[in-house]
């Protein structure tokens, strides 16, 4: 039996209640579902104006797909010492050495992160971030002269439905997770968001002043749907991401 409530606070299917979250966007002409990879909690994202019937029926119209997504439900993999995990696009192995110094260094196919056991997935964490600002600073700034745009600023964040974002102010955000994956990949994204500054939308206009500066950039666009997910698997243990869109 499937039934959303009421109070669209959650949708009951087989007898568990799931979560479900509603986002009005002023932008939005069409409803947009979304199933969390890792919670299995409903999102739905809505033009202004739907009305709840209008969401209920929604719902139920793809319930069947909310139940195939929930089965593909992963949990998440914690980083964690001797683990395999991706580093610009090549497996490395994690070694938490417990001995100083407390430095993380990258060499024959491993990622040592030195220091007392206990602190090094943060000190990890914090040099991921860090090597992200730095690779993607270059890839930005490379971009932007190519373009001859500027930007503001760049930071880095772990959003949840997107690999990078452009504001109206001129600041690059991007997620660190880009510094797992391969390189031209990493710079398809920085590519994409400089673009942005000339254009705040996807027409084809946008996606001409992508391809001047990667004018293979849909072999690595669609590197990032296929695999991009295995990405997000990758959790450190005080975080919890949700499903790409991007």
């Amino acid at each position: 039996m499937t039934a959303v409530d009421r109070s669209l606070n959650y949708v009951n299917i087989s007898g568990e209640q799931v979560p479900l979250s509603l986002r009005r966007n002023a932008r939005a002409k069409r409803m947009i579902l979304r199933v969390d990879r890792l919670s299995g909690d409903i999102k739905v994202t809505l033009p202004p104006r739907a009305s709840q019937k209008a969401v209920r029926d929604f719902i139920a119209q793809h319930i069947g797909w909310i139940e195939r997504e929930r089965s593909k439900q992963n949990a998440a993999l914690v980083i964690a010492n001797g683990m395999l995990m991706p580093f610009m696009g090549a497996q490395s192995q994690l070694v938490f050495s417990g001995v100083p110094p407390r430095k993380i260094s990258v060499e024959n196919e491993q990622i040592v992160v030195g220091g007392p056991i206990d602190q090094a997935p943060a000190r990890l964490e914090r040099w991921l971030r860090a090597e992200a600002k730095r690779v993607l600073t270059t890839d930005a700034r490379d971009y932007a002269d190519q373009l001859g745009v500027t930007f503001q600023r760049i930071s880095i964040g772990d959003m949840k439905t997107r690999w990078g974002s452009c504001s109206s102010k001129g600041t690059l955000k991007f997620s660190w997770r880009l510094v797992l994956a391969p390189e031209m990949v990493r710079r398809y994204v920085a590519a994409h968001e400089v673009a942005h500054l000339l254009e705040m939308n996807h027409s084809e206009r946008f996606w001409q002043h992508v391809a001047k500066c990667m004018p293979d950039f849909a072999s690595h666009r669609r590197w990032l749907k296929k695999e991009g997910s295995q990405l997000m698997d990758l959790q450190f243990k005080n975080l919890i991401d949700g499903s790409l869109n991007y």
